[in-house]
């Protein structure tokens, strides 16, 4: 119940009013010496957990910016084991030298992100999605508020994403930012939580809020998928494919798929399905101009099939 109440009373005050009792709470904890991260017990340094479920287009990408930024990678997978994601995972892996919890069935989000934190070992906490990109500089920003500013503070750390939806020349919204809490420093008591639609985080109040940068320092392709992909997720809602895929083989439960394609879109190619989807997608998204994407995502996008699409 606490934490509930904590919640709507959040978002109640809104954040600006929000972050300032909470940094005068830690300021006078952190002053008073009642908290310190180094009583923990953990080395100073960043550990990447990258949470993964069936997800493989940017996590090549995604893992070598992990790699770039951390002391360690830990990367928790719950993809079911008929995906793609477990190879892709493995090749990154054997590169990378990153360490893979096993996580299946799928407990959801909020359990992936705890089990994280309990597999961690330093002293904060960097949360990195399968499909989020550094730009170049966030590493070096990161590090160095890691090993100064926040050396011995409670911190959630903040800062922007550019979020792109459809194909990679569409933003998912104008107005705003993906920005949250992406690093922070571990403690024993930070829980993460279900509400029953979002998983949150729960922190207690001696922790510090800043934020990284007020300016993007990365991409979140959350909506940007090989066409062939994008179709088959979404019809598999319509069809049960994991139910009909853990009773009878992928390989019905992708016939299955195949129909629903012919009974929406006259046919079972499932790219030019994608494509279609898309095309429907984009047409209310602002638009995101390509070539100012680092370069690296627009190769990954050629090598795979993702659309890197157009604006008038």
């Amino acid at each position: 119940m606490a934490t509930v109440a904590v919640k709507w009373l959040r978002r109640l005050l809104g954040r600006r009013v929000t972050w300032a009792t909470y940094n005068a709470l830690a300021y006078i904890a952190s002053g008073l010496r009642l908290v310190s991260p180094s009583r923990e017990g953990r080395p100073l340094g960043i550990t990447a957990a990258v949470l993964v479920y069936n997800d493989p287009d940017w996590l090549p990408l995604a893992l070598e910016d992990a790699a770039s930024m951390a002391d360690e990678v830990l990367v928790v997978d719950s993809s079911d084991p008929w995906d793609e994601t477990e190879k892709a995972l493995e090749e990154a892996r054997s590169g990378l030298g990153i360490r893979v919890v096993r996580q299946y069935p799928p407990q959801g989000w909020a359990e992936a992100k705890g089990l994280a934190l309990r597999e961690s070992k330093y002293r904060y906490v960097l949360m990195w999605d399968s499909d989020f990109i550094a730009f170049e500089g966030l590493g070096k920003l990161l590090r160095t508020f890691v090993e100064g500013e926040g050396r011995d503070k409670y911190v959630l750390l903040y800062w922007p994403f550019i979020t792109l939806c459809g194909d990679l020349s569409h933003r998912c919204r104008a107005d705003r930012y993906h920005e949250e809490h992406f690093a922070f420093t571990y403690s024993r008591r930070l829980k993460y939580l279900w509400d029953g639609r979002d998983d949150y985080l729960f922190a207690p109040p001696y922790y510090f809020r800043r934020r990284l940068s007020s300016a993007p320092l990365g991409l979140h392709l959350t909506g940007v998928r090989r066409p062939e992909v994008l179709a088959r997720k979404r019809l598999s809602r319509d069809v049960g494919f994991h139910s009909i895929a853990s009773s009878q083989g992928v390989e019905v439960a992708m016939k299955a798929v195949r129909r629903r394609a012919r009974e929406l879109y006259g046919t079972d190619d499932l790219r030019e399905v994608g494509l279609r989807m898309i095309e429907e997608d984009v047409r209310s998204r602002p638009c995101f101009e390509v070539s100012s994407l680092p370069a690296r995502v627009i190769e990954r996008a050629k090598e795979i099939g993702v659309p890197l699409g157009s604006c008038p």
